[in-house]
């Protein structure tokens, strides 16, 4: 457990604890999750001295590729690394309530997942099972936040659609309902969502990192691209805000948070980074102005993954992980909102670092893959000591940890909770325009056809 804390969190940590089960020995665990990271992006970037917070985490681990799975949609893919199996098991087949084959169930008015739709325990549920306690911010399909003891959850409305809903004007006197577990939490997270507003302080600090886009003639769709590109910023802005102050208060056994703000990057600008590689023309002016906005992205990470690591310190177990990996996209198409993609599956990004990992740096690439996503939950499970219940479809990536360390750590099968976990419901929406917000969303970067 980290330092203690005079805040809400850590006094019903406190609480839950007395009388409960013995406190949990072994550093905690940090999950960082970056959706579409990409290493033909990080290479250069590391090489260059560009990514000093994931260099200096790498030189303390090892760091490779990790398998995906097809679809590559991010509610099904951060589900399945949160609960250890695949869409079948846990139920999630795509953005939208769907088919086992994941065809939308009602395409003229689609609801949007809800934590309440997963059929199995995901790792905070687990945590708490074994008497753990949790912190997880803005994980995809969390809302609304479950009742989990001895937990914190900020949950997320599907992700990037949360914080459409929490800025709508006037949403300051009720709020997101369910936004937190437990309710008094949102005291505390509130003023950082507030410092998020579109019109907020976040706005200049997106000018002065990635410049501002001519509103003229033949600047109309990188406009538009900039225009949802800034909406993820300040999303994952406020969600690193959120996450670094509950590490600041308490460390939790067990901590996870969302971003996908390089997702959102390589998706809207991989045309004007590598305009070669298209058989169109993309203006010149374009690309001068956002040639490096992906590259930006990165760095930007870098820094708040380096502000989480100074909150939770070397002695802790950490774990970077992307879904997939990126790449240039519907070469012909100069009007399709993706110039990168990832529809193939192309692997993502893994780093492991703390005490027991091997320090072995980064893999050569013929060697780089170290797993698959259905490991993800199993080596969080083997890092916190409980070891992964026998139903998990991947197993712990023990072979990137010391010989010391599993001697020390037997291997071990642990609980299956599935059996009481509450009954899988159909999806809820927060208000009557989250549904369409959230389509609205989807339809703009491209993941549903304007006609669907």
């Amino acid at each position: 457990m980290g330092r203690n804390s005079l805040g809400l969190a850590g006094f019903l940590i406190l609480a839950a604890s007395c009388g409960g089960p013995p406190e949990r020995e072994g550093p905690p665990v940090l999950v960082v999750g970056m959706d579409g990271l990409e290493w033909s992006v990080m290479d250069p970037l590391l090489r260059q001295g560009r990514l000093p917070a994931f260099a200096a985490l790498i030189e303390r681990g090892v760091a490779g590729s990790i398998r995906t799975t097809q679809p590559t949609f991010s509610p099904v893919l951060w589900t399945t690394m949160a609960t250890g199996v695949g869409p079948l098991d846990h139920g999630i087949h795509n953005f939208f309530e769907a088919s086992l084959k994941g065809q939308i169930v009602n395409p003229r008015n689609p609801l949007p997942y809800s934590s309440n739709c997963r059929k199995v325990p995901a790792l905070w549920n687990l945590a708490a099972e074994e008497g753990m306690d949790s912190l997880s911010v803005a994980w995809w399909v969390s809302w609304p936040a479950e009742e989990v003891p001895r937990g914190r959850i900020v949950a997320s409305y599907a992700a990037q659609a949360q914080g459409n809903l929490l800025w709508k004007a006037g949403v300051w006197t009720e709020g997101l309902p369910r936004l937190t577990w437990p309710p008094e939490l949102e005291a505390e997270v509130l003023p950082h969502l507030k410092r998020g507003e579109p019109a907020g302080p976040l706005r200049e600090e997106y000018n002065e990192a990635f410049g501002i886009v001519p509103g003229k003639e033949g600047w109309e769709f990188p406009a538009g691209r900039d225009a949802f590109f800034r909406f993820s910023f300040h999303g994952d802005r406020t969600h690193y805000a959120v996450m670094r102050d509950q590490l600041s208060r308490e460390i939790a056994d067990l901590n996870m948070v969302y971003f996908g703000l390089a997702d959102v990057a390589g998706h809207f600008f991989w045309r004007y980074r590598q305009p070669e590689a298209y058989q169109y023309p993309v203006p010149p002016e374009h690309v001068d102005r956002l040639g490096d906005r992906i590259e930006k992205a990165y760095e930007i990470l870098d820094g708040w993954l380096g502000g989480l690591l100074d909150e939770v310190g070397e002695d802790c177990m950490v774990m970077v992980v992307s879904d997939h990996g990126m790449h240039a996209a519907n070469l012909k198409s100069p009007r399709h909102p993706q110039s990168g993609a990832h529809e193939d599956a192309p692997d993502g990004v893994l780093i492991l670092a703390g005490p027991g990992v091997r320090k072995l740096g980064i893999l050569a690439p013929r060697d780089r893959r170290m797993g698959s996503i259905f490991a993800v939950a199993p080596t969080i499970l083997d890092w916190l000591g409980s070891g992964p219940p026998g139903y998990m479809e991947g197993e712990p990536l023990r072979r990137w940890m010391t010989d010391s360390w599993k001697d020390s750590n037997p291997e071990t099968r642990g609980r299956d909770h599935r059996r009481g976990f509450r009954k899988a419901t159909p999806p809820i929406t927060p208000g009557e325009d989250a549904s369409a917000s959230f389509l609205d969303s989807m339809r703009e970067i491209g993941y549903v056809d304007s006609e669907d």
